[in-house]
């Protein structure tokens, strides 16, 4: 079975489960948002670089920007330090990481509640969200299998969802993944909507998906916050004449740093200020795209997510990011009956890729900590 799997995967996807650990462990109140996503994204940077060090040419690195999206935020945040945030007590936190190595892409999400009372069970709407997110993930993984539709895959996302009386948030998808592509043309949307055409294609074998399974205690309807977009990506099938100077500075600096895969913005116009003002054009041309960080349309609500990466085999589903299981103080009084249909597809079997032992990185990354003002002020606010 495993010498099906390219081993570049299973590299790509042990980084991406050492990462998650690595900074699920330091999510604590008073921590900063952007200190995650930088902790994650110099964590990420240095495993790849780890690995599969003889074949010196190849592309690696980050998939995807490491983003940390909290309470009714729903995806794409990893915000600037002027939008920065503090982390607070009984915040609820999703991390998603994503890495590839040679164009092989695993990604992968998981929801904890922050907080420095690890001991105290989580029991209102926050379990909802995130045990309809966890159980979604995994009655959906347990779906890749050959033969099978995306329409029925839909269909127990929404049965999960209503269960935890919760739903599945706009804009998340089952994205079919092929080396260097994130969103092949077999990609659908995880929520149901009436006036979209269900998806008309059976799972083959031999496929790759990434499921990002991410539900809502409000309305699951997804508007754009009030934070910049701070991921972008180049549309390469797009061509424009580009007028001013300073967008033909940027988008010439973006191509010589990245290829196909979205990249933070500030990471470029950090380093040259001047060349800022070229944003604009670069977006209006559609040369670029922007990641809108996005949020539940409901105010007050939660959203969880789990995000993993896995493989359509002739025998069954075959995990390749392995599952981190939910935090053990999570205690939604719903429970999913061994009989339903939910409990009928839970109960079958899974796979699991063999995934490699990371070498020890030479240079240690620093974890952030939270100062003493920063915990300061998360307790003020409990």
């Amino acid at each position: 079975m495993d010498s099906e799997i390219n081993p570049k995967y299973q590299s790509t996807a042990a980084i991406v489960e050492q990462v998650l650990k690595q900074v699920l462990s330091v999510v604590v109140p008073g921590i900063s948002v952007a200190s995650l996503c930088s902790y994650a994204d110099s964590l990420v940077s240095a495993y790849t670089k780890s690995v599969h060090r003889k074949e010196t040419e190849i592309e690696r690195g980050a998939s995807y920007p490491a983003t940390v999206s909290v309470n009714n935020i729903i995806q794409n945040c990893s915000p600037s330090p002027s939008e920065d945030t503090l982390l607070q007590e009984g915040d609820v936190v999703k991390i998603e990481v994503g890495a590839h190595i040679d164009g092989y892409v695993a990604s992968a999400a998981h929801t904890v509640v922050a907080t420095n009372h690890p001991g105290a069970e989580v029991e209102d709407r926050r379990a909802d969200a995130i045990s309809a997110a966890f159980y979604g993930s995994e009655v959906a993984v347990r779906m890749i299998r050959p033969g099978q539709s995306p329409r029925n895959l839909v269909k127990a996302l929404g049965l999960v969802a209503a269960g935890f009386g919760c739903t599945v948030a706009e804009d998340t998808f089952t994205c079919q993944l092929d080396r260097f592509v994130m969103s092949g043309p077999n990609t659908f949307a995880n929520r149901f909507n009436p006036d979209v055409p269900a998806p008309d294609f059976t799972f083959e074998t031999g496929e790759m998906y990434t499921i990002d399974c991410t539900m809502s205690t409000g309305s699951g309807v997804a508007r754009a916050s009030t934070l910049d977009p701070a991921v972008y990506q180049r549309d390469v099938n797009h061509q424009y004449a580009l007028k001013l100077r300073t967008s033909r500075a940027l988008f010439s600096e973006v191509c010589k740093r990245y290829s196909v895969f979205p990249f933070l913005m500030r990471d470029i116009v950090d380093a040259n200020q001047s060349i800022k003002a070229g944003v604009a054009e670069c977006v209006k041309s559609q040369l670029l795209v922007p990641f809108a960080v996005t949020m539940d349309k409901k105010a007050g609500s939660v959203v969880a997510q789990f995000k993993l990466t896995v493989m359509c085999h002739y025998s069954g589903p075959i995990r390749i990011t392995r599952a981190l299981p939910m935090a053990g103080n999570i205690r939604s009084a719903t429970v999913v009956p061994e009989s339903s249909e939910i409990g009928q597809i839970l109960a079958l079997d899974c796979g699991q890729a063999a995934l490699p032992d990371l070498p020890r990185l030479k240079t240690q990354i620093q974890p952030p900590v939270p100062t003493q003002q920063q915990q300061a002020s998360a307790m003020d606010t409990c």
